[in-house]
């Protein structure tokens, strides 16, 4: 029996599971760089629930910078780079994904039936769409454009077009994403010991 005092291997286990949390912060890139420069970059990373605090998934998205050049069988090989100092990131809620679900799960073919999702903060406005294309080749093409509200005409805008096969399993990852972001990451044994998660009494008639 406990008399309710935290003992120093309980203080510790918890210390490491907030740290556990706190570092928990999986990410998931796609590089789509090309010959011409025009290329893209996106990175998915998964803010697991914490507290009050809802979770989130962060997509950052950056245009190509360089080209890649040299040769690998001269030991001279560069690979192409991307502005992730112009970076466009923008914060994923529940709802968001569930949007985006819909149209890699082939419910809608874009979000929003092309509005996309509508992001305003006080200093910028921000639009969000992903649609189902066949032309000039299948996949889902992912657009983020962002505007100041101090100067519109200074409109930043990343577009990534994911091939069947990447789409296919963003779609699953987000789709598994979304626990992370209503439920956070529960400590399983901090979990199993719950009053709430304890063997219910047998039943009597």
């Amino acid at each position: 029996m406990t008399n309710g005092t935290t003992t120093p291997d309980t203080a510790q286990r918890t210390a490491d599971n907030d740290t556990q949390a706190r570092s928990y912060r999986p990410r998931l890139s796609f590089y789509h760089a090309n010959g011409k420069g025009t290329g893209s970059a996106a990175r998915f990373e998964a803010v697991p629930a914490c507290g009050d605090r809802d979770g989130a998934v962060f997509l950052t998205l950056a245009q190509q910078k360089s080209v890649a050049s040299g040769s690998a069988e001269h030991g001279n090989r560069q690979h192409a780079t991307f502005d992730w100092q112009n970076r466009i990131t923008v914060k994923l809620n529940f709802g968001d994904l569930c949007q985006l679900l819909q149209v890699f799960k082939g419910v809608n073919a874009t979000v929003a039936d092309g509005k996309g999702l509508y992001h305003d903060s006080r200093n910028t406005t921000t639009l969000i769409n992903l649609t189902r294309q066949s032309e000039p080749y299948a996949g889902f093409a992912l657009e983020v454009s962002r505007k100041e509200k101090a100067d519109p005409d200074s409109a930043a805008r990343v577009r990534i077009v994911f091939n069947p096969t990447e789409s296919f399993g963003l779609g699953a990852v987000l789709e598994q994403a979304l626990g992370l972001l209503a439920f956070g990451i529960p400590s399983d044994a901090f979990y199993t010991a719950s009053p709430s998660r304890a063997e219910p009494e047998p039943a009597t008639f």
